[in-house]
């Protein structure tokens, strides 16, 4: 089922039956890799919006950083309802029922898949922040009130730019906090073929630039970050691939850089400090060749896990097969890879799980026992699948755990911090159409 290639360089149903067909030897194999359970199913909205380009919808998109996420005992989800109006939801842990914020104050008339919400949470002083659509346009954010109650009237107005700084071309908001609290922010500005990677920090009730520290217009390109995420130790680690054009088939190669010092300075693989900003696509920061028409897909996911080891989920096409210029032709035959880096030795490593997923793209996350897992679907089959690898096998006995129905679309959003904390794999996925948005949670062994 997998090839591997190495480099230097919540009340609920039985457990869901195993619908993957596996060679003899795999199947052995896979009994180690962790099993899932579903708990439940809620439902979000029946009123997501409806609109659907660049095959997705504006909720559920793998850059969307957080569309779901937990933080204090309270599960955060955000979506555009079909008005065209941000909402943010929360619901206490375990099984508290969702409670929405409909904010009516902005409205958005894009169609746009890209143009998402993003929701950052401070654990300092609890507030959250949102980001919302722009896709190569003006920024938009606000934040609630610190300390204030859960109202609509907690979130101060839209802002157009942070600490001062123009910010009228930008796309690609994340949010991430540091192990000690802090809060930041990453966005792209410029455009497709042409932008930088820039970083904002959130102390004391305010923000602060911290400037560019990925340079892609020097070189007449731009960076796509698979990820943006801080291990336990606080060493913070960014992945990402570069494209040439506005065009996806000019997607190439796997960079790494990581900073121990909170994005003020970058080092590469092996802990060299890299000149500031960091070149996009400099040899001293590739850690995995991938050349042009592969039908590398950018930005699909990226997750740390408690021992520092860094995991990238990419999708392209197989080594050893012809190249492809038509970016939907090649996805097509594009297949699910896992690459991770060795924290000890610095070696990065491939392996091929095999899944194709057309123009859509997956979501690796990792459980308090560092076993893996990839929530996927398929822009044609409209089929939600669940994959799961455990770390005692090195991650090489990935087996498929759940397929659903025809139901959903655009991109799955795990939880990552309930299943790292919790071992609760909880999936944000619209439905076919776009309307009724699901949260799934599944328990997990091993």
């Amino acid at each position: 089922m997998c090839g591997v290639k190495r480099s230097s360089r919540n009340v609920g149903a039985a457990l869901a039956a195993m619908l993957a067909t596996v060679a003899t030897t795999a199947t052995a194999a896979a009994a180690a890799s962790p099993t899932v359970t579903h708990l439940g199913t809620s439902v979000l909205t029946t009123s997501g919006r409806t609109a659907v380009s660049y095959s997705g919808l504006m909720n559920g998109e793998s850059f969307q950083q957080d569309g779901i996420t937990t933080v204090g005992g309270w599960q955060y989800a955000a979506f555009w309802d079909q008005s065209g109006y941000v909402n943010l939801s929360r619901r206490q842990l375990p099984s508290g029922a969702w409670q929405n914020l409909r904010l009516t104050d902005y409205r958005s008339t894009s169609t746009d898949s890209h143009n998402v919400i993003c929701i950052g949470v401070s654990p300092r002083d609890g507030t959250v922040h949102l980001a919302f659509d722009m896709h190569s346009n003006q920024f938009k954010y606000r934040r609630s009130t610190p300390g204030a109650a859960w109202s609509t009237s907690a979130f101060g107005p839209v802002q157009n730019s942070l600490a001062g700084t123009a910010m009228p071309t930008v796309t690609y908001p994340q949010f991430f906090a540091a192990p000690d609290g802090t809060l930041q922010l990453a966005i792209r500005t410029g455009v497709s073929g042409n932008g930088d990677e820039v970083l904002y920090e959130y102390a004391n009730g305010g923000w602060s630039y911290l400037g560019e520290f990925i340079d892609g217009t020097s070189y007449d390109n731009n960076p796509y970050l698979f990820g943006i995420e801080y291990d336990r130790a606080g060493v913070l680690h960014a992945t990402w691939t570069v494209r040439e054009t506005s065009n996806g088939s000019t997607n190439h190669d796997l960079f790494y850089a990581y900073s121990t010092d909170k994005g003020r300075t970058w080092r590469n693989n092996t802990g060299t400090v890299l000149p500031k900003p960091v070149a996009s696509n400099g040899t001293a920061v590739k850690v995995w060749p991938n050349s042009q028409n592969r039908g590398l897909m950018n930005q699909e996911s990226q997750v740390v896990d408690s021992a520092g080891t860094v995991h990238v989920l990419q999708s392209h096409l197989r080594a050893n097969t012809p190249s492809v210029t038509d970016f939907n032709t090649a996805r097509d035959s594009a297949v699910l890879v896992h690459y991770w880096r060795d924290k000890a030795s610095t070696v990065w490593n491939q392996r091929y799980l095999g899944w194709t997923e057309g123009l859509s793209r997956g979501d690796i996350a990792v459980d308090s026992r560092d076993n893996l897992y990839v929530v996927s679907g398929h822009s044609g089959t409209n089929v939600l699948q669940i994959a799961t690898a455990s770390k005692a096998s090195g991650w090489s006995d990935w087996a498929v755990r759940n397929r659903s129905g025809a139901l959903y679309m655009s991109d799955p959003l795990i939880d990552h911090p309930l299943l790292a904390t919790q071992n609760i794999l909880s999936i944000y996925t619209p439905r076919v159409g776009g309307s009724r948005i699901d949260v799934q949670n599944w328990s997990t062994a091993s």
